[in-house]
Parts: structure tokens; C-alpha cells; sequence
């Protein structure tokens, strides 16, 4: 696993991919912690450009993990991965880290910040550190839905097109929820259907609305932006972090197994 870890953390910097993704996330945090620092805020919050930086996942995302196992398909390289005599988990799991150290090295640039914040006599609030483990908690499990795309792809665009739909679709399950909620609740009230009660038909649709949000990893994670820790959330992107990982493996050791 270290083998694969170092060979596929070094690549980033051997192509535009790893340095393309640290300036992107330069110039995003950049441009929020200088709108705070010149009054744009009242008062310079790490926590706060941690969560405007989360909406930039959708792009960052997808960039790092695209090439995972797609461009080992496209070089040909990917029967090395079949043929090697350790455990194709191994191989998952240092991809994985891979990526998932180059987005930890990416958050070089907040640190930088929080530097120039405590120069500055500004004080970092626990609620930043806080928003820190979030942001890397929803890294993982992203990072993990990207390589699966990656995994069932054998072109690099169309790995991160579908990574990016995905994300896109998590980052507005809270829209949805309330959308749908508000559809069944008209739906419910218009047709008269069952004849229930005004407040029935509320319930209804505010049920509805929970049951959606509760698969929503940005709104679950938010706890940690207040400087509240919750380990509900850390389970439920721990747990389906792991599940997207174990269906990357067995979809590399089912190729594996079709090469034999």
C-alpha cells in the first residue's frame, strides 16, 4: 500500500493535476480571507471560509480523483494493478490516501491564513479547527465517490462529469428536500386525498423533508462549523466512506479476476 501510496501522491506533481488543484484552492480561500481582512466582514472567521470553500468540492473533487484508475486504463498500466501479487485493497487504499493527502496539502493556504490572523492579534476560535475536521471528514467521502467513478470509467472527463453530477446532487439534497416536501404537501391539499387534516398533511411533508436531509453530508457536517462535535455525523461519512471504498475494490477485483 505504501508503494502505491507514494507513486500515486508524487504523480500529482509530475503533472498539471496536483499543482492545477492547489492554486485553485489558493485563489478561493485567498479571495475569501482578504474580503474578510479588508472589512468586507466585520471580523476575519476561519470557520466561515472553511464553509464557503465546502461548495467548491463539486470542482476540486473530481480534478483529484478523475485520473485514479481511469488513466491507468487509458496508459494500459492497469493490468500491473491485476497482476501484482499484493491485495487489491491495497492498491484502493493507497489511492485513496493518496488523494486524500494532496486535499489535506491543499489546506496549506488556511493554515497560512490562521497565521496571519494571529500577526494580525485576531484570535482562531475552536470552531475553526472544528470546521477543519469537517472539511476533511466530507473530503474523505467524496474523495471516495470519485474514485469509484473512476474505478467504473475508462475515460478521465467522463469519470469527473460523473463525480461532479453526483456532488452536485448531494450539495442540493436540502433544496430538494424542501421542494418535494412542498410538492406533496400541495398535492396532498388540493386532491383532498385521504381527507386528512391541515396538520396532518404538514407532518406529512416535514417528514418527508427529514428523511431526504438526513442523507445530506453538507448539512449534517455543519455541527462542526459551530465548533459542536457530533459523532453521528462522523459516522455517517466514516460509514459510507468506507462502503464507497469496498464497491471501488470489488469493482477492480471482479476486472481482476475477468483479466485472469
Amino acid at each position: 500500500m505504501l508503494a502505491v501510496f507514494k507513486r500515486e501522491f508524487l504523480s500529482y506533481f509530475r503533472t498539471p493535476v496536483g499543482w492545477v488543484a492547489i492554486c485553485l484552492m489558493g485563489i478561493i480561500s485567498g479571495y475569501y480571507f482578504t474580503g474578510m481582512i479588508t472589512a468586507t466582514f466585520p471580523y476575519v472567521n476561519i470557520a466561515l471560509e472553511i464553509n464557503y470553500m465546502r461548495s467548491f468540492f463539486i470542482i476540486l473533487i473530481p480534478i483529484i480523483t478523475m485520473r485514479l484508475f481511469a488513466e491507468e486504463k487509458k496508459n494500459g498500466t492497469d493490468v500491473l494493478l491485476y497482476t501484482m501479487p499484493f491485495s487489491m485493497k491495497n492498491a484502493v487504499f493507497g489511492k485513496f490516501l493518496a488523494a486524500f493527502s494532496l486535499q489535506a496539502l491543499m489546506l496549506i493556504c488556511v493554515f497560512s491564513h490562521m497565521i496571519i490572523t494571529v500577526i494580525l492579534s485576531g484570535f482562531i476560535s475552536f470552531s475553526a479547527w472544528g470546521a477543519i475536521f469537517g472539511y476533511m471528514v466530507l473530503a474523505a467521502l467524496f474523495i471516495s465517490i470519485g474514485m469509484l467513478t473512476s474505478a467504473m470509467t475508462e475515460n478521465q472527463i467522463m469519470s469527473a462529469v460523473i463525480c461532479f453530477v453526483i456532488m452536485l446532487f448531494m450539495n442540493m439534497l436540502s433544496t430538494i428536500a424542501n421542494s418535494f416536501s412542498s410538492l406533496v404537501k400541495s398535492i396532498l391539499k388540493f386532491t383532498g386525498l385521504f381527507n386528512l387534516s391541515d396538520s396532518a398533511i404538514y407532518n406529512i411533508g416535514e417528514n418527508i423533508r427529514n428523511a431526504i436531509s438526513w442523507f445530506d453530508p453538507f448539512d449534517k457536517t455543519n455541527c462542526y462549523t459551530s465548533g459542536v462535535f457530533k459523532v453521528v455525523p462522523l459516522v455517517f461519512c466514516l460509514s459510507f466512506t468506507f462502503v464507497f471504498i469496498y464497491i471501488t475494490y470489488r469493482v477492480l477485483e471482479k476486472k481482476r479476476w475477468s483479466q485472469s
